[in-house]
């Protein structure tokens, strides 16, 4: 008899009460890597959790994109505020806007080319300007936004080219010595312009070529602004107008124009009254306007004026010499005689605008070392000092405001 061989536990059935284990479950995981996911493996233990870390990353994201985002990026134009005023120049000077202006939407190697721009400088240009939404990139073409079609392109009536090139050759140096101008209360900003004067516009006479920056960055500005001034105030019941500090006669020329009844006179230092008598000539204008040449603080206020014009001028200037000059504008009026002031004005709570903060800088660190953007109740104060009793304040357009005060 042969003894057969005992039986393995293949060939044995299984208990009735044992269950075989599932088969290993897979699945890819974010790198593409097999992950398992079977019941009570570490992968399906930590699925709940990365869904829960995904759900917490889209709303971090989402609150980040809505209401931290625009802060910080905001924070960021102010930190980085010399590179994008630099980049905003470089594309001034290399013509970009004009480009694109003229030649409509292009592409990258199209303004590469046409600029004579390697690629890599290309892409730092036209990156650093879409970012500041100076131009618009759409289906890989670029084109200018509105702001740089009207007041960046040369082909434009209204470009500020001209103020760019202020801020660059001028204005850019001397901001370098804020913190020392504002602990000394004066313009030390001049320190990085070369030459003898205490106000940036004796500095300027040591440099033809700032100084001719300068005015035609001024000239700019007072053309611009004098049309839309005179659109936006009726000077038809005045019979003769006295344009204080009124430069190249821009103010002047434009209320004119619009009142061929009325005459008028500019009133600025010698060497302005000849641009401006040469600006006049030129208006064919000569027979109803003219110029007093002198100094306004140190001469009398002409006599034969029923309208005192202060048109971007008592910024320059500090409470004191304010004061003194509405206080001659008023003895030098008839009754009924006025005085208009026009500026950009500061809120009376001293929180604004943006445009005040910037001219404000200016004035202290660089201009005249002894004024800011004043306030409407500053100038309504001394006003009231000076002795007129029927003060109107009228806001106007891009944070101007008048103040007309009757004597």
């Amino acid at each position: 008899m042969i003894a057969s061989e005992p039986n393995t536990s293949a060939d044995r059935p299984a208990p009735p009460h044992t269950i075989a284990p599932p088969a290993t479950q897979h699945r890819r995981g974010p790198r593409g890597l097999a992950e398992d996911t079977s019941p009570g493996s570490p992968g399906q233990a930590l699925a709940p959790r990365r869904r829960r870390s995904r759900l917490a990353l889209w709303l971090r994201r989402g609150i980040e994109r809505l209401f931290i985002r625009p802060k910080v990026e905001a924070f960021y134009r102010v930190l980085g505020g010399y590179t994008f005023f630099q980049l905003l120049h470089a594309a001034v000077e290399l013509d970009l806007f004009t480009l694109l202006s003229q030649r409509g939407p292009m592409t990258h190697g199209q303004i590469a080319e046409a600029l004579g721009l390697e690629d890599r400088a290309t892409r730092v240009l036209l990156l650093g300007c879409t970012v500041l939404g100076l131009i618009k990139l759409r289906r890989g073409r670029y084109r200018n936004s509105l702001v740089a079609a009207r007041h960046l392109s040369r082909d434009s009536g209204t470009n500020i080219i001209s103020m760019v090139e202020w801020q660059h050759a001028i204005n850019y140096r001397p901001m370098f010595h804020l913190a020392d101008a504002l602990r000394a209360n004066r313009n030390e900003g001049l320190a990085a312009i070369e030459g003898p004067g205490s106000t940036l516009f004796a500095k300027l006479a040591n440099h033809p070529k700032l100084e001719t920056i300068f005015h035609r960055a001024m000239d700019e500005q007072s053309d611009n602004l004098a049309r839309s001034f005179v659109e936006q105030l009726d000077f038809a019941g005045y019979r003769r107008v006295a344009d204080v500090g009124g430069g190249n006669g821009a103010y002047l020329i434009e209320i004119a124009r619009a009142n061929p009844h009325l005459q008028g006179v500019v009133v600025d230092l010698p060497s302005v009254c000849e641009l401006a008598a040469e600006n006049i000539r030129s208006s064919g204008l000569a027979d109803r306007l003219g110029t007093s040449p002198g100094d306004c603080f140190a001469n009398e206020l002409p006599r034969d004026v029923d309208c005192f014009l202060f048109a971007h001028f008592l910024t320059l200037w500090s409470e004191a010499r304010n004061q003194q000059l509405l206080r001659d504008a008023y003895d030098a009026l008839p009754e009924g005689g006025s005085v208009v002031i026009y500026n950009i004005m500061q809120e009376d709570s001293r929180s604004g605008p943006l445009s005040c903060a910037i001219g404000s800088t200016y004035f202290l660190a660089i201009a005249t070392g002894e004024s800011l953007l004043w306030t409407w109740q500053e100038y309504c104060d001394w006003l009231t000092r000076a002795g007129f009793h029927k003060i109107v304040r009228r806001r106007l357009l891009r944070d101007h405001g008048v103040i007309i005060a009757t004597k």
